[in-house]
């Protein structure tokens, strides 16, 4: 019996099928994978023997371009990484690890790849040709140098942070860096802007002084946020005439740069290193003690200023003027006088009289002169304003003897008034007595949401509240004080 000679033939030409399907599939998938794949001879001549199109719409190239010029690769190639290239192509690489190179596009762009590449040697040992997958790792690379900017960098004033400060310190102290100045600052009165206007006035004037600090030091300087409201410079290659040239040109900016509701001010220590013998953690240590002396001269004027600049933005905020205020201290110090108060606490009351609103400086003006009814919310928000008022006193050494009569103001005297809601003779005296003389210019001048009304519409009702909202001996004589004076 013969044997069927067209069975092997039919398997031979069904396997050529199969090939030919399974080339045509791969090629496929190389030709449409994102990455690109390319096989590169370096022996004997340099030529592509393959380039997936993709590389057109990774560089803007055509594939023709790297066939018709072999060193076309190394036009495209980042300057920086060609010479990583060289030693790729001359056999001197570690091909077991993926390496990570930058491209050109036609456009000008720089592209960060990663490249893993197969290596084909001839039996004598020398590079014949590479076969390389280029991957796309721009997105990766940019990911990671924000995460490594962020971990030297202060998110908030995007000066150098503490640790990126202390690392370039121990590189700096040397020989070769001398004389080495540092500067320390620390902004006065951050505490209380905090407490006036909350945290996000503060950062406010944190980056207002980070500013004016990077603007004042030179390119070569390091200026880094320490912690908290203090700044540290480290100036390489400064003597300490040049050092205090840069804080002075820091204190002339400061002073005429503003956070948003406050001047700006910093309290600045020096100090110089100018032989490699003297221990630099001593040199820091002079300069905190420089700051912190300024910082004590400077404190009283500095408050002062900080606490004129919210009385003036209490007065923009507010209708209250400042011949309302004058009104309101002339009869608040008339009543006090009336019950005998000892000369310490009419001047107390003097003040009071001036700064007992002085936590609506944190309140939004919409509200303050909102004209329609207030929402609870809106209310709840007006009410806080003797708790900021207080913390704003307490920051202050010359408003620190008042801080409780801010706080107690609005109590009433039946109990029902904020934020503690005191009672009776638990309510200061100083607090009472601001409660009526400020009751009775805002009934008679008006308010945004409510008409003026007539002196005697106003003592009736004082008598009405007298015993509730009042302290009804003060009410008496408050009284008698109003009828027996016209200009009242």
């Amino acid at each position: 019996m013969k044997a069927d000679k067209s069975k092997p033939k039919l398997k031979q030409k069904k396997d050529l099928e199969k090939l030919k399907e399974n080339e045509r599939y791969f090629r496929s998938l190389i030709e449409n994978a994102p990455d690109i794949i390319y096989r590169y001879k370096l022996f004997p001549k340099l030529e592509y023997e393959y380039i997936s199109p993709s590389v057109k719409r990774n560089l803007g190239y055509e594939p023709e371009r790297f066939y018709a010029d072999p060193k076309f690769n190394y036009k495209i190639v980042h300057p920086d990484d060609r010479s990583t290239l060289k030693k790729i192509h001359s056999g001197d690489f570690n091909f077991s690890k993926p390496v990570e190179i930058r491209l050109i596009h036609k456009n000008g762009t720089v592209i960060w790849y990663e490249e893993t590449i197969t290596s084909f040697f001839s039996r004598e040992g020398k590079l014949i040709a590479i076969e390389s997958i280029l991957h796309n790792i721009s997105e990766r690379k940019k990911m990671e140098e924000r995460l490594s900017y962020m971990s030297f960098h202060d998110s908030l004033t995007d000066l150098y942070n503490r640790a990126y400060f202390e690392e370039e310190l121990k590189r700096l102290d040397t020989k070769r860096q001398l004389p080495l100045s540092i500067i320390i600052g620390d902004i006065n009165g951050l505490k209380l802007i905090n407490d006036a206007f909350g945290h996000k006035e503060g950062d406010r004037l944190l980056k207002s002084c980070g500013n004016v600090l990077k603007n004042c030091c030179r390119a070569e300087d390091i200026v880094a946020r320490w912690g908290g409201d203090e700044f540290s410079m480290i100036l390489p290659k400064t003597n300490e005439e040049v050092a205090l040239e840069i804080v002075s040109r820091i204190r002339k900016r400061s002073s005429r740069t503003s956070g948003g509701k406050i001047p700006l001010s910093i309290a600045i220590g020096v100090s110089t290193k100018s032989k490699s013998h003297q221990d630099f953690a001593k040199i820091i240590k002079k300069a905190e003690d420089d700051m912190y002396r300024h910082k004590l001269i400077e404190a009283k004027s500095i408050i002062s200023s900080i606490i004129s600049s919210l009385e003036k933005t209490l007065f923009e905020k507010s209708i209250k003027t400042e011949k309302h205020t004058a009104r309101i201290k002339e009869m608040a110090l008339e009543l006090g006088k009336s019950i005998k108060l000892p000369p310490n606490e009419i001047d107390e009351l003097s003040l009071l009289a001036t700064i007992h609103d002085i936590g609506k400086v944190a309140i939004l003006d919409v509200i303050l002169n909102k004209k329609e009814n207030l929402s609870k919310r809106e209310w709840d928000t007006i009410k806080r304003h003797p708790e900021i008022g207080y913390r704003i006193a307490v920051s202050s050494k010359q408003l620190s003897s008042i801080a409780e009569y801010i706080l107690t103001v609005h109590e009433w005297w039946d109990g029902n008034g904020y934020p503690q809601r005191l009672k009776g003779e638990n309510i200061p005296v100083l607090s009472r007595i601001i409660a009526i003389v400020d009751a009775y210019e805002v009934m008679t001048t008006g308010r945004p949401y409510k008409k003026a009304i007539s002196k005697e519409e106003a003592i009736a009702e004082f008598k009405k509240c007298s015993g509730t909202q009042f302290d009804p001996e003060l009410v008496k004589r408050f009284v008698k004080i109003l009828e027996s004076n016209s200009k009242y």
